[in-house]
């Protein structure tokens, strides 16, 4: 609509635009309110009605509710919601709804009586902490690795023999598959050396890694360690004389020689560390 303007026109001859506009809804019935009531006349509730027994439910509700169109939780009705609800899930139910878990093969050790579980010095943690990922906690589970048939750990000094690829169970398991890591760091430590640790970066193959070649590599960073030790002529710490790696000839009892690795065990972010067990 298109209104003149007085050229002389003074604001007397004006009139509020509140005033003017309800004016013009009066002649159109669907813009009546459009502009609140009227003045003078008093503001009045309107009540949303519940919709008749067998009317049609909108989807898009703000709460839940029920096939009579009454809403869940609430003792009058509330108006619609123009977005659908979320279908949030109740925490007891997240065991329920889960997918299950991919299957995972279990290889139960079986270590041979006179051995006990090498300890590791105090400060192993000081070494072994967060990388530059920063993810802490473990996440994934140990690495076994058990001959095939009796479930019994190699020595270090067969697998360093060892020729051909070692007969582990789950061989040619690809191990770190799916971890997203290109490199992980092993942790090898001594009692009685805790100041001499040695860390080697192990490549994943981008995940292509399999267990029988992953226990070769660590036996010989095993080696390298003792090696390392005995080219520096470093003296075993006070208390720890009965872990001494001392030099012996091939063929006579060591106990780093005789020592069994068992798995590889998770400790943070990239870190890994292994696990061997020695004659008491």
């Amino acid at each position: 609509m298109y209104c003149s303007v007085r050229p002389n026109a003074t604001p007397d001859d004006g009139i509020p635009i509140s005033q003017y506009l309800r004016a013009q809804t009066s002649a159109n019935p669907d813009l009546s309110g459009a502009l609140g009531p009227a003045p003078g006349q008093p503001h009045q509730y309107v009540r949303p009605q519940a919709p008749y027994a067998g009317a049609h439910i909108s989807p898009y509700s703000a709460v839940p509710h029920t096939s009579s169109g009454s809403y869940e939780g609430s003792s009058f009705t509330r108006p619609a919601y123009p977005y659908p609800e979320r279908n949030v899930l109740h925490p007891a139910k997240y065991a329920a709804n889960m997918p299950p878990a991919a299957h995972q093969k279990i290889y139960k050790t079986v270590v041979p009586s006179g051995f006990h579980q090498l300890p590791q010095p105090v400060g192993v943690e000081k070494c072994a902490g967060p990388s530059s990922w920063s993810r802490i906690g473990s996440q994934h589970a140990a690495i076994k690795f058990n001959k095939k048939g009796g479930g019994t750990p190699f020595r270090v000094d067969e697998l360093i023999e060892l020729d051909d690829k070692p007969a582990v169970e789950g061989g040619h398991d690809q191990v770190f598959s799916g971890i997203g890591e290109r490199f992980i760091k092993v942790l090898i430590t001594w009692p009685g050396y805790s100041q001499f640790p040695v860390e080697r970066r192990i490549c994943t193959e981008n995940g292509t890694l399999k267990r029988e070649r992953l226990l070769k590599l660590l036996a010989k960073h095993i080696e390298e360690l003792v090696h390392d030790i005995h080219r520096k002529s470093i003296t075993v710490e006070k208390g720890y004389e009965r872990y001494e790696l001392a030099w012996k000839p091939r063929g006579l009892p060591s106990i780093w020689r005789d020592c069994l690795i068992t798995s590889l065990v998770h400790k943070s972010g990239s870190n890994w560390q292994v696990e061997l067990y020695v004659r008491a």
